[in-house]
């Protein structure tokens, strides 16, 4: 656990015991979450190999980046409804069927901005910008997992 975590977990319970800990969850950085879990391919990288980097990984999307910077985003909602059922090249490049409009957090973001952001655009990945540099991504499953590991939840969720 780094730094930066322990201390942002160790203000947060430092502050009113009034505070619900789902609130609490909520206003921590999702840099308290698992950031470096995440595929990014380069434009060039061609469909095929997107894709299966992709499956590989299980995150859900690839993220492109040029020279560090992210250039776009690839995602299954993407493959579902761009290439499934069409007759392409599955060597072009990614660059043809990405995202180029990527709605990025910063790594000092709250939990609750990433909440907000992927409940309003139907989003399960949001890549983390830093200095217009890719720091990390985080999903809906990162969330789900920290809030699940939260006490007010004396039950089992299932996986």
């Amino acid at each position: 656990m780094s730094e930066d975590t322990k201390t942002e977990e160790l203000d947060l319970r430092q502050r009113a015991d009034n505070v619900s800990p789902l609130r609490r969850a909520c206003e921590q950085r999702v840099r308290v979450l698992p950031t470096d879990d995440y595929v990014a391919v380069s434009p060039y990288t061609p469909l095929s190999q997107a894709i299966e980097a992709m499956k590989n990984d299980e995150g859900g999307c690839v993220i492109v980046s040029d020279d560090g910077r992210v250039a776009g985003i690839f995602t299954e909602r993407d493959l579902l409804t761009r290439v499934i059922g069409q007759n392409i090249d599955m060597e072009s490049p990614i660059s043809q069927w990405m995202q180029p409009a990527v709605e990025t957090l910063s790594p000092d973001a709250t939990v609750g901005d990433a909440v907000r952001l992927m409940n309003e655009k139907s989003f399960r990945n949001i890549p983390l910008v830093k200095k217009g540099e890719l720091v990390g991504s985080i999903s809906v499953f990162d969330i789900i997992t920290r809030v699940r590991s939260l006490p007010i939840f004396d039950f089992q969720l299932p996986i």
